[in-house]
């Protein structure tokens, strides 16, 4: 299963962690590992190519992929693309609850 922890302060998000894989099918036809990929890496482009130095990303990756996003300026559309990014992870977990899970934390 995958995880997504929300770290949020005050209602902006500050950090994202995802961790592992999605255990839906075999890798190379894993479709919710491939939409949690393209949910990543465009909402991840589109704040770098907005404000190259709004985000910092550490990528891990052995038996389990670890990716922490860390949030360094906020304003409304880097805070605009976050949200669509979370909301765009939830309606995947809610189609796919055995493969993706979220977490909100403080």
């Amino acid at each position: 299963m995958t995880e997504v922890i929300i770290r949020k302060n005050k209602n902006e998000i500050h950090e994202i962690t995802m961790n592992g894989h999605s255990g839906y099918e075999v890798s190379g036809k894993d479709i919710v590992c491939a939409s949690i990929s393209s949910i990543l890496i465009t909402s991840v482009n589109a704040i770098i190519r907005y404000q190259k130095d709004a985000l910092e990303i550490t990528k891990e990756e052995n038996d389990n992929i670890f990716i922490h996003i860390k949030i360094l300026k906020h304003d409304n559309m880097i805070d605009l693309l976050l949200e669509n990014f979370v909301a765009l992870l939830e309606e995947l977990a809610s189609d796919y609850p055995n493969n993706i899970k979220i977490k909100n934390r403080k």
